[in-house]
């Protein structure tokens, strides 16, 4: 090999760490996958299989306003209907399975690609094209708990 095909100690230095710092950012960066990550405890239609979740209502003084959404626990939201009823949705995103959140008591919204939800669970815009799964709810008015399933 002729000495005009080498390179030299700089030019070898400069590739070599850009060659590391390039494997670091790829292995540093997640799971390998492009896009979002989704939800490990997501079942079948976005409902999180973590099993029921057991709310005290009075620890969510918003619960107390009919009509206003308020995430309850991971991956879960409620609001009042009446004095003694509830609803609940997953915050699971039926798009990708992204974790969604809910904003301003009043929809929710998936930061992977922007889906919006109102309080109902009903898409608003989306990617998403299906609504986000409305889980069982059964309250105990003695205790104040609530249960979501």
């Amino acid at each position: 090999m002729a000495l005009s095909d080498c390179i030299n100690r700089r030019e070898f230095l400069i590739t070599s760490a850009a060659a590391t710092a390039g494997a670091l950012v790829i292995t540093g960066c997640g799971n390998g996958q492009f896009g979002p990550t989704g939800v490990n405890d997501a079942g079948p239609g976005g409902i999180p299989t973590d099993g029921p979740k057991l709310i005290t209502v009075g620890d969510f003084p918003d619960l107390a306003t009919t009509g206003r959404l308020v995430q309850v626990a991971d991956l879960r939201a409620a609001k009042r209907l009446t004095a003694t009823t509830f609803a609940a949705y997953s915050l699971i995103c039926t798009h990708q399975q992204c974790a969604a959140g809910v904003q301003s008591g009043t929809q929710i919204v998936c930061p992977c690609h922007g889906s919006r939800f109102d309080a109902s669970g009903n898409v608003v815009n989306g990617p998403a094209t299906r609504p986000l799964a409305t889980l069982n709810t059964s309250y105990d008015p003695a205790t104040g708990i609530l249960t979501v399933q």
